[in-house]
């Protein structure tokens, strides 16, 4: 029974050091993007959410295309309509040219690479995007109805592991 007792306490010590020891530094935060009609995606759609920036203008936006059906390798096969593609503005995302990144005040979201024919964005985990759908009340006036909605967010995290 002392024997029990003894091992909890140490338990409990170690648990307590181990707090106070190793600091706290995952913390994230959740920014609105958008809310757009939904699209069925399941099973082969897809959901292409994506940083793009106009480095002329110093100005950055999310990229949202949502596909009903999404042929790996075969754009043509596809069922990515052009209504169902997004350019939305994001307040405090912007191309930062000193760094040739794109930012959400501190976080780095993207590094603005150089291509042959056009920039490549490279995502450094800092500023996540999802997607995730919710179901939104309407009324016509006279009857209530509902209807999906994709709500696209940024997840951003203040780690500072890579």
């Amino acid at each position: 029974m002392q024997k029990e007792a003894r091992m909890k306490t140490v338990v409990v010590l170690l648990s307590t050091i181990f707090l106070l020891a190793v600091p706290v530094t995952a913390h994230s935060k959740s920014v609105f993007v958008a809310k757009v009609p939904s699209v069925w995606r399941t099973p082969n759609g897809a959901a292409f959410l994506e940083f793009r920036s106009n480095p002329d203008l110093n100005r950055a936006w999310v990229s949202a295309t949502l596909c009903d059906k999404y042929v790996n390798g075969d754009w043509a096969a596809s069922e990515c309509k052009p209504y169902n593609s997004y350019k939305i503005r994001v307040a405090g995302l912007v191309y930062d040219r000193s760094l040739g990144a794109i930012r959400l005040g501190k976080h780095v979201c993207a590094w603005v690479e150089d291509g042959l024919v056009r920039p490549i964005f490279r995502q450094t985990g800092q500023c996540k995007l999802n997607i995730g759908t919710v179901r939104q009340d309407y009324s016509d006036g006279f009857d209530t109805y509902w209807r999906p909605m994709d709500v696209i967010t940024i997840q951003l995290n203040d780690g500072t592991g890579r």
